[in-house]
């Protein structure tokens, strides 16, 4: 078999066992299911993955790298620090599609059971502070770039702004996918919070929220083609 038929066919295993985690959560996701899902096989499956608890472990390493390559693709690495801040905030939004109703899709569905999961499960538990730890990268180093800059002047440590946004990101994003956040509120709020946390000037404020205004036209439908935790 050609390597890349075997990089799709994994491909579409991980893909597939991240959609049955977000319907069914972490223990009620089986690897029948997941083959199932994928349209192949379930000895396919136990051939790449050997047995369930491998297959969760890079779900979890393929959710991280499919954020960090939709940020890339889309965050433009040149543009100022707080343009690139406001697109990493935007992207972490749940998806309301042309219709008006919320796209939570397979990705924040993910997340939420995850996040279940680590509640009752030690080794879970592990697994998510270093999906945390990786997830608040880009964070810390546009905020850092920024202070260089001259730009941010946060009113602690670094690490515990990123940490408060952090949270902040989750709690917003739940209360969207479960209690109906409205619509444009959730980012609102986030740019209010770093205007805060980072005491931007009336310049650099004004520039974040002309950046957030105009985010979801620029990049609703390509982080919509991507599946948004970023959903």
């Amino acid at each position: 078999m050609a390597a890349s038929q075997e990089s799709t066919r994994r491909e579409t295993i991980l893909e597939a066992a991240a959609v049955v985690i977000s319907e069914r959560g972490v223990d009620g996701a089986r690897m029948a299911d997941i083959a199932e899902r994928a349209g192949v096989s379930l000895g396919l499956v136990q051939h790449y993955f050997r047995h369930r608890d491998r297959l969760l472990e890079e779900v979890f390493s393929h959710e991280l790298e499919r954020i960090a390559v939709t940020w890339g693709a889309l965050v433009e690495a040149t543009a100022p620090p707080v343009d690139r801040l406001i697109d990493y905030l935007a992207l972490c939004v749940p998806v309301i599609s042309e219709s008006g109703s919320l796209e939570v899709g397979a990705r924040w569905g993910f997340w939420i059971e995850v996040w279940s999961k680590g509640h009752r499960d030690d080794a879970a538990a592990v697994e998510i502070a270093r999906v945390y730890a990786i997830f608040a990268t880009p964070f810390t180093e546009v905020i850092e770039e920024g202070i260089a800059a001259g730009l941010f002047a946060p009113r602690g440590e670094v690490a515990d702004t990123v940490d408060r946004l952090v949270a902040l990101i989750d709690g917003l994003a739940v209360q969207t996918v479960l209690a109906g956040l409205p619509e444009g509120r959730m980012l609102a709020l986030l740019v209010d919070a770093v205007c805060i946390e980072l005491q931007l000037d009336a310049d650099q404020s004004a520039r974040a929220k002309a950046r957030a205004a105009d985010a979801a036209e620029r990049l609703a439908p390509r982080a919509r083609a991507n599946g948004n935790r970023t959903a």
